[in-house]
């Protein structure tokens, strides 16, 4: 890989990288090409941030659900005595 050699990055604006990266979780570097690539080219998806996407509809996933479930401590109790009650031992293994 090529690379390049910035000079004469004001102070403020090297601390306002230095912020960003951190907040991204990347190295200064990786922040910079980063952001390169989206001006260069801003249909560019970074892997991180599809992550963030994913955990972000996932969680609103999970919120859309919790709640639905009604019943009583007595009927969750139930619930969990049957699961335990009708489980099977399982398969025989042998080392």
């Amino acid at each position: 890989m090529a690379s390049i050699t910035l000079k004469d990055i004001d102070p403020s604006l090297l601390e306002r990288l230095k912020v960003l990266a951190a907040d991204d979780k990347r190295s200064l570097n990786r922040q910079v090409i980063w952001l390169l690539e989206q001006r260069v080219d801003p249909n560019t998806t970074d892997p991180a941030v599809n992550a963030l996407q994913q955990q972000q509809a996932q969680l609103a996933a999970w919120q859309n659900l919790s709640g639905r479930w009604v019943g009583t401590p007595t009927e969750t109790d139930e619930v969990i005595a049957d699961i335990y009650q009708t489980r099977t031992e399982g398969r025989e293994f042998s080392w």
